[in-house]
């Protein structure tokens, strides 16, 4: 959530790992309290270790199709539809890429808890790259302006990263892409750009993490995830690049 005195906005990290785990979650992260990147298989749990609930959550902004960084939505939009928390006089919107709601609904089958994409309670939006999105939100919490960008991740589908405004911030998310111009437009005047390293196509390694690290101000912090722990080098001595823990929560 979002601190007016300080101007500062919360990122919790739901996970740090790439899809091969090897001991850490898989990456993941909530925003200002309300706005999921990506949903990852643990997400449900994660976010009531940290006592946010689904009705809490204005927006979910999915990459792609991997299963890392989707299996969360099944137990998700169960809670949503038929738990404690389920939507009833609000809405969380969902945005991705082309195919998505096809690919949650191949993991959910044909249960009700995946309602049809006009649903006002979840609401879905499928966007290409270089389409704007705004979030109105009725409660006060401040509305939200999405930027999609395609990345280049896999040929078999769609893979988006986005810029996200909200609290007077600009946070990038690459989701899951290889080195290219899309990740430099990302970061353009963002406070924080969250990258992965992946290890290599079609992920970004860490030459391109430190590459790029050179080659943006300072003015942009950058976050690792989606690494392997037992291979990361040690970032400590270079200014503006940290590595996501998971649980760990940042300021922006």
């Amino acid at each position: 959530m979002s601190d007016r005195a300080t101007g500062t906005l919360r990122l919790d990290c739901l996970g740090s790992g790439n899809a091969f785990s090897h001991g850490q979650y898989w990456s993941g992260f909530l925003l200002d309290g309300r706005i999921l990147l990506d949903c990852p298989p643990q997400t449900l749990a994660h976010l009531h270790k940290l006592d946010v609930t689904v009705d809490a959550l204005d927006l979910v902004l999915l990459t792609h199709q991997h299963a890392d960084h989707i299996l969360g939505m099944d137990l998700l939009l169960l809670e949503a539809t038929a738990g404690e928390s389920r939507r009833q006089d609000s809405s969380t919107r969902i945005v991705g890429p082309p195919g998505i709601y096809d690919r949650v609904r191949g993991i959910v089958g044909g249960s009700s808890r995946l309602p049809d994409r006009s649903d006002v309670r979840l609401p879905w939006s499928e966007q290409a790259g270089e389409t704007r999105i705004d979030v109105r939100v009725a409660d006060g919490g401040g509305d939200i302006g999405i930027e999609c960008v395609e990345v280049d991740h896999v040929p078999q589908f769609t893979s988006l990263g986005y810029r996200i405004r909200v609290g007077g911030k600009l946070v990038a998310y690459t989701g899951d892409t290889k080195i290219c111009d899309a990740v430099y437009e990302l970061a353009d005047g963002a406070d924080l750009l969250i990258a992965e390293c992946g290890g290599g196509p079609p992920h970004m390694d860490w030459p391109d993490i430190f590459a790029l690290r050179e080659a943006l101000p300072t003015s942009t912090a950058m976050l690792i995830t989606h690494y392997d722990r037992r291979r990361a080098p040690d970032v400590s001595a270079i200014d503006g690049l940290t590595l996501a823990e998971d649980f760990a929560s940042y300021e922006v």
